[in-house]
């Protein structure tokens, strides 16, 4: 049989999506009859909560096989507040079908959605357009949105094969063959399979009737074709690698990891060693939903679950006895803009509550769950409203324990404006470590990025693995809120041990410190979160809705108008538009619609009132020093920020 593929399934809320699944699977034969999602019966949608509410919260897979080979078929949330659950899973993918509603506007989620699968992820796509036999469906209309805000390389899939029109335009080949006649259908399969990854095949359907089902099975069958030809990384017989892609406690609290096997191969009984830690496989299960098969064994291409493993998390690659923490691998697009309080009900302790939502965290990174010992509480993040019901649903579900969320606090991050140089040294008796780090103004989104001026010579390579880990191991608190710092350029200009007296742990005083001095040093700046927005209202209200948007401190394209509705689309900062969908409803009477999602940070429209609304003090903050510690006469002593450089033992270069 051919390498296993996993494939995913993705679309705004209401399009559609699972409804497509579930009419896939059971023309696999993987399924006996298709569910419904308004009948509260499908394979993939388990959860109380996800058929109380009709809606996708969890990602689910299933797999099928077709044309002599095996599929994982997953299955993403639609809604915006869990779109991190859709994107965590993307790394496991090979291709991905994007479902859009052909009888609505194509939305401003499904154009993030093809921007993340094809410029993030680079992954073959494949457009389903759904619900084309509801009288709202224009089918010139969508092509046309599909080709002016997604993508102009689209191939038409009608009447049982692929506009050649559209091939001659990406395939020179099938375009000279094409114009002098001499093309069958053969030809013009055999040139979209070519074009895997370039093109991106259009198909038309309806999923509740099943039209375009079996269709939509081939084209899968057929870029899976494509993918073999370019693609000879997965193998047995090299050792073993795999991507943790998702993690979930199963209805008896047993942790499941599931993997994509990259090469090798798994079976229970499989011993790894993680952090001086043995685990061994327990269990290897075939998902189909909530049921599962066990299975001997787990090649290349196979998309399972295995239980047993508790340290591996989201995003980890296995490699053999070590694990990876890929970056790529992380929801990057899609990250939480909003903190919220969670309060546990009378009788249930803080420390309780804390254990709960970890192990929410656990299955949800994006969570990030905090603990604010000043005010003995649990902090989450989030992404919207909608969210944070399911979070309170899920705990008193799953533990019986009736939570209080308090109203959402915007999350802001900090920047420096210019270059600065900071020194961080540390030096109580019998330990030794100094660092000179260079702090530069990064693009914004980027994060932190890391390089090394310093030489071998001057500072042994181990140690500066040391610097270079310990900037990347942690949030670091800025100095005007305690906000995280990002969009920073850091390089390691020079550095100093000690032959006798550094050990671990020293170096990674002496990074923090030099960080934050640096930010003493220089002027920082206040980021805050941005939505994008795309709105729909009757004509008669673009004026408010322009107005709304300027008092809001937010910006906008040229309005797309006809005879009826307006439409806006723009950005602006999360903290001045959370109430805004609810003012759009009032003066709109109810005809209005706007939708959000996260556009990225900028710089903050009100610096000074949020910095005296955190009241943030950084010299007072003791988990977070700005000075350093040097030695004299045998003991160790704290000099603060702005006098430490004239105690550096290696010349502070300039910014």
């Amino acid at each position: 049989m051919a390498t296993p593929r996993t494939f995913g399934i993705l679309a705004h809320v209401d399009a559609g999506k699972t409804t497509l699944s579930e009419q896939l699977l059971f023309r696999a034969g993987a399924l006996r009859a298709a569910g419904r999602v308004d009948h509260g019966n499908t394979a993939l949608d388990t959860d109380a909560i996800e058929r109380s509410r009709g809606i996708t919260v969890f990602s689910n897979q299933a797999w099928l096989e077709h044309k002599d080979r095996r599929y994982t078929l997953i299955d993403t949330p639609g809604h915006i507040d869990f779109a991190a659950e859709a994107e965590r899973v993307l790394p496991a993918l090979d291709m991905a079908v994007l479902v859009i509603d052909g009888s609505s506007e194509l939305d401003a989620h499904t154009e993030a959605l093809y921007r993340l699968l094809k410029q993030d992820y680079r992954l073959p796509v494949i457009i389903f357009l759904n619900k084309t036999d509801l009288v709202g469906f224009d089918k010139e209309r969508s092509l046309k949105q599909i080709r002016h805000r997604l993508t102009e390389n689209i191939v038409c899939i009608e009447n049982g094969q692929p506009d050649p029109e559209h091939l001659a335009v990406l395939d020179d080949v099938f375009c000279e063959m094409y114009l002098s006649g001499d093309t069958a259908t053969e030809d013009a399969w055999e040139s979209l399979r070519k074009l895997t990854g370039t093109a991106v095949p259009v198909l038309m359907g309806a999923a509740l009737s099943g039209t375009g089902i079996d269709e939509l099975l081939d084209l899968l069958a057929l870029t899976a074709a494509g993918l073999d030809a370019s693609d000879a990384s997965f193998n047995a017989s090299a050792p073993f690698r795999a991507r943790v892609y998702q993690v979930r406690y199963d209805t008896n609290g047993e942790r499941v990891a599931y993997l994509r096997i990259l090469s090798g191969r798994l079976r229970p009984r499989d011993a790894f060693r993680f952090n001086y830690t043995t685990e061994k496989v327990h269990q290897i299960r075939c998902y189909r939903g909530s049921s599962f098969t066990t299975a001997e064994e787990a090649l290349p291409g196979d998309a399972v679950g295995v239980t047993g493993l508790s340290i591996p998390r989201c995003g980890d690659v296995v490699l053999g006895d070590t694990l990876d923490t890929d970056n790529a691998s992380c929801a990057k697009r899609f990250q939480p803009v909003l903190s919220v309080q969670v309060q546990p009900p009378s009788g249930v302790s803080p420390s309780l509550l804390l254990e709960k939502l970890r192990i929410l965290e656990d299955e949800d990174p994006a969570l990030n769950v905090q603990w604010d010992a000043a005010h003995g509480v649990s902090l989450v993040q989030v992404m919207g409203e909608v969210q944070m019901e399911v979070l309170t649903q899920l705990l008193a579900d799953r533990y019986g324990i009736a939570v209080t969320l308090l109203p959402p606090q915007v999350l802001y991050k900090e920047t420096v404006a210019a270059p600065t140089v900071g020194c961080g040294h540390y030096e109580p008796l019998r330990h030794y470590a100094e660092a000179h780090l260079r702090l530069s103004p990064g693009k914004r989104g980027e994060g932190i990025t890391f390089e090394s001026k310093c030489h071998v010579d001057d500072l042994h390579i181990s140690y500066q693995s040391l610097i270079r880990s310990h900037v990347f191991e942690r949030v670091h608190p800025g100095v005007l809120t305690g906000s995280p710092l990002t969009d920073i350029h850091v390089e390691l200009l020079s550095g100093r041990a000690h032959l006798k007296h550094t050990e671990g742990g020293d170096f990674r005083e002496s990074t923090y410190r030099a960080i934050r001095q640096g930010l003493m040093k220089t002027q920082c700046i206040l980021l805050e979160p941005f939505y994008r927005f795309d709105l729909i209202l009757p004509a008669d209200c673009l004026g408010r809705a322009m107005t709304d948007i300027l008092s809001r401190h937010g910006s906008h394209d040229a309005p797309d108008l006809d005879s009826e509705t307006v439409r806006i689309t723009g950005r602006g900062p999360v903290s001045a538009f959370l109430d805004y969908a609810t003012q759009v409803r009032a003066y709109s009477h109810g005809k209005g619609s706007i939708l959000f999602q996260p556009d990225g940070y900028d710089i903050c429209h009100n610096p000074e009132e949020v910095i005296e609304r955190i009241g943030y003090n950084c010299g007072a903050d003791v988990q977070n020093p700005t000075g350093s510690v040097f030695c004299s006469h045998g003991a160790g002593f704290y000099v603060n920020w702005d006098e430490a450089d004239s105690y550096m033992h290696l010349p502070v270069e300039k910014p």
